[in-house]
């Protein structure tokens, strides 16, 4: 059965708020992921709009749930049950790294030497501390 318009903006406000929360994202924050505004997220919280393809896209992205629990079409709101969710923390984390766009582009080129990087800078300054507590 096909649901109305007015039934899918209820179940996906619903939904969008509480896969938002329990990500611990404020409205600003969530809109900054998904590259669009905390009014728009706003009016997705309320009923007022839905968001277009490509931005719904990004909210499940960044919500780590799928298309379908925010549609209203399944209750699993895993995009699969294997999947580790991300929390509030690596969300922040992910903000923190976007914010200097230099670094971000950088890891995100070649994810596993930018990984590779940071830890082997981590390491060099674990062994920076230490030298004289030996």
């Amino acid at each position: 059965m096909l649901k109305k318009q007015e039934e899918i903006k209820q179940i996906f406000s619903q939904r969008l708020k509480k896969m938002r929360l329990s990500k611990g994202l404020t409205q600003p924050k969530l809109a900054k992921l998904v590259k669009s505004t905390d009014r728009n997220i706003s009016n997705y919280e309320t009923g007022y709009s839905l968001p277009s393809v490509p931005v719904l896209l990004n909210l499940s992205i960044a919500l780590s749930t799928s298309v379908d629990y925010l549609l209203g079409l399944s209750n699993n709101p895993s995009i699969n049950e294997t999947d580790e969710q991300l929390t509030g923390v690596d969300y922040r984390l992910i903000e923190q790294l976007k914010s200097d766009q230099e670094i971000y582009d950088y890891l995100t080129k070649d994810t596993e030497s930018g990984v590779s990087y940071i830890y082997d800078s981590w390491k060099l300054m674990h062994k920076w501390r230490n030298i004289g507590r030996d």
